[in-house]
């Protein structure tokens, strides 16, 4: 069968178009006519059908993903074989990715951005407590799905397969840039604390509208976001309309040791303490539904006041310093015109 993605089947689902193509596979929309619904498949490019090391590397990944259940995660409904070429069935969203949404709205509100990675974390919290680590957390494998909801798909399963294809050159870092913990840059294989960091890049992306070692229309190679990762200091959201705690929290996820970082369990109670039960509940999420811009569709809720704190230690400097001098501006000011008012009357 060509390498080209035109395919009328695989396997018993129809094909109607091809969704994506990527260093070692497709996606293809398609239809699962037992259950009339529709399905993405994910399948590996015929330039690997006789690698078997790589299609047992996506067949294993593939059945790792399918374990997982959670409202959180992009389901994988089905893994099968089509003239050697090993395939994933996945649930089929009609969804914009984060990384869109902010590329069209600029910076989220953060009380979107909560609810957005409530789930998301919420997810990842699920999938490793499942022994399964994703290794690819990034705005553009979050998606802003139906019913206000937030999902993380993608796996790592295409970072895996490149690595295993050997793609790129020796010494060459697979992964995107902007959200690579400083560890796994060094060589480091990545785990949950790894995870945990590309988690507090995100969040900064989506409150700050740029990657956090990326300013917007910063003309940057990603070797120096790489050595930014490393070397520089971790940035801090200044918008001060977003709460403190919310601020400490992203701040300590990017914190440059991995044992330094919150767990996921910190993560989610720090995030659910910055909004009232009765936000929560209501998902204020507005919805980034595809064919409408992220502006077009922004139906964020009053505004939200925090009712908690997230008090983990952090080295994180303090951030209201500003405020207290202006207060102490104002009292040199008070007394410099008090000092002129009294030499006035003498």
């Amino acid at each position: 069968m060509s390498n080209k993605p035109e395919r009328k089947w695989i396997g018993p689902f129809r094909i109607l178009g091809l969704l994506g193509s990527g260093a070692t596979g497709h996606v293809f929309l398609a239809e699962d006519p037992s259950l009339d619904r529709k399905v993405a498949i994910k399948i590996l490019k015929t330039d690997f059908k006789y690698d078997s090391e790589l299609r047992n590397r996506f067949l294993r990944e593939a059945r790792n993903m399918a374990r997982l259940s959670h409202p959180g995660v992009v389901s994988v409904h089905a893994v099968g074989d089509e003239e050697g070429l090993p395939y994933m069935v996945m649930e089929y969203l009609q969804a914009t990715d984060l990384l869109t949404a902010i590329e069209k709205q600029g910076a989220l509100s953060w009380p979107t951005v909560v609810s957005i990675f409530i789930d998301v974390t919420e997810g990842l919290w699920n999938a490793y407590a499942e022994g399964i680590v994703h290794r690819d957390v990034k705005p553009a494998n979050i998606f802003l799905a139906a019913e206000n909801r937030a999902k993380i798909g993608d796996f790592g399963l295409a970072r895996a397969l490149e690595m295993d294809a050997n793609l790129t050159a020796d010494g060459v870092v697979i992964g995107t840039p902007d959200y690579l913990a400083p560890e796994v840059i060094s060589g480091v294989k990545a785990t949950v604390e790894s995870d945990v960091y590309a988690l507090g890049c995100s969040m900064f992306h989506a409150m700050a509208g740029h990657p956090p070692y990326r300013f917007v229309h910063e003309d940057i190679t990603g070797q120096e976001v790489l050595s930014r990762h490393i070397k520089a200091p971790v940035p801090m959201l200044d918008n001060r309309q977003i709460p403190r705690a919310l601020r400490k929290l992203i701040y300590d996820m990017m914190n440059k040791k991995p044992g330094a970082r919150p767990t996921y369990e910190k993560i989610v109670t720090a995030l659910r303490r910055t909004m009232r039960p009765k936000d929560y509940n209501s998902r204020a999420m507005p919805a980034f539904n595809p064919g409408r811009t992220a502006a077009s569709s922004k139906t964020a809720a009053s505004p939200i006041q925090p009712t908690g704190s997230y008090d983990e230690k952090s080295s994180e400097p303090e951030l209201d310093l500003p405020i207290v001098w202006l207060v102490v501006f104002g009292v040199l000011i008070s007394a410099a015109i008090l000092t002129l008012a009294t030499f006035g009357l003498t």
